[in-house]
């Protein structure tokens, strides 16, 4: 299920539209909304099943922050009608589509033959592993859990864990346990043998102290107390350690290292479309800030005038993270796109395969990409 701040800024923009193409009361832009009400409505005029997200809301949530996304959402839904590009029907159908993981394409939101991308504030172009990252750059055949540093830098990779353990069992010698909020920590010792035990909500699990590497850390552990017990723990305790950022670093520049050597030597322009998220059906990319809003057509591949060219692959680890940094130049109007791969790990260190989230960097723009549609105010 996608979260509650997704869902309203997909939802917000169908609902205008829905509202205006079926001729209702069109909402009136105000400070703050009732989240729970939208919901509801949203619910019946979109002929959709939202009772997880009702259910989910509640009255803690930051009214403030979900209302601007639905201000925002608003503003980009009136925006696309009045912009007189798009020709929709009265009767047009409008689908949300944003949470079919099954999508084979980026859309969020079809109405009639229209297919839209929407995005807030957010840069991010997709979530990516790593594995689709190589594989779009030099046409790999690498898999899903594709490991960034199990793969390309395991020597290190290894030694910073094992420091990390290390430092762990000289931590509960010192100090016997460590408790934040519903996660322990704690060293057993029972006739000469010595287990460490993490506990989460009153679960527990036991593991031997002589590990060294993560695959037998994996191998002994389950996802739920490595995200919510021993990446805890090293947030709290080591995660500032000069140490600890010195081994996690050497970590990140070695993956760095031999993963841009592998692209800058081995890339193919075979998957260049999928990379740029131009598919075989053309759909429009829309994004609505408090102070800006921006509507691109993606043209289909066949559309697609490639004017642009690789032009190298670096990486930069700003406090011990990694980024993988593609650019690339676009020859019809000489400026350069570069997009930024962050590489981390989504649920805690040492937890599972980290993910390559996308993102254009601030200093490019989509529009040496994809085409403007010019909104009329």
């Amino acid at each position: 299920m996608a979260d509650l701040k997704t869902t309203l800024r997909e939802l917000s923009v169908a609902t205008y539209i829905a509202l205006v193409l079926k001729n209702e009361k069109i909402p009136t832009l105000q400070a703050t909304y009732d989240i729970n009400k939208f919901l509801i409505d949203a619910q019946k005029l979109l002929n959709i099943d939202l009772s997880a997200h009702i259910k989910a809301y509640h009255e803690g949530s930051n009214i403030q922050e979900l209302s601007n996304i639905l201000t925002n959402g608003y503003r980009l839904g009136e925006a696309i009608l009045i912009s007189r590009y798009f020709k929709f029907k009265t009767n047009d159908p409008i689908r949300w589509v944003g949470g079919d993981i099954k999508q084979k394409y980026p859309f969020d939101l079809l109405i009639g033959d229209y297919g839209f991308s929407l995005k807030e504030e957010s840069f991010i172009i997709q979530n990516m592993g790593l594995y689709s990252l190589i594989n779009l750059l030099t046409g790999s055949n690498y898999h899903r859990g594709l490991h960034l540093f199990n793969t390309f830098a395991k020597t290190e990779y290894d030694e910073w864990f094992n420091y990390t353990w290390k430092y762990l069992i000289g931590y509960l010698n010192t100090n016997g346990r460590w408790e934040l909020n519903n996660s322990s920590i704690i060293l057993r010792s029972e006739e000469n043998l010595s287990r460490i035990v993490f506990i989460y909500n009153g679960s527990s699990i036991e593991m031997p102290i002589d590990i060294s590497t993560n695959k037998e850390f994996m191998a002994c552990t389950k996802a739920i107390f490595r995200e919510k017990v021993f990446s805890k723990w090293i947030k709290d305790v080591i995660s500032y350690e000069i140490d600890y950022k010195r081994f996690k670093q050497s970590c990140a520049e070695t993956a760095g290292k031999n993963i841009c050597s592998k692209i800058n030597r081995e890339i193919s322009i075979e998957n260049i479309y999928e990379f740029f998220r131009v598919y075989d059906q053309e759909y429009y990319y829309a994004k609505s800030t408090s102070n800006r809003i921006e509507i691109l057509k993606v043209p289909s591949a066949k559309n697609f005038t490639n004017e642009i060219v690789f032009d190298g692959c670096k990486f930069e680890v700003p406090f011990t993270q990694l980024n993988i940094i593609t650019s690339f130049l676009n020859k019809k109007t000489k400026r350069h796109l570069e997009f930024r791969n962050e590489c981390r790990f989504s649920h805690g260190q040492f937890n599972g395969t980290p993910e390559a989230k996308m993102y254009i960097s601030r200093n490019s723009s989509l529009c040496d990409l994809y085409e403007p549609i010019k909104i009329i105010v």
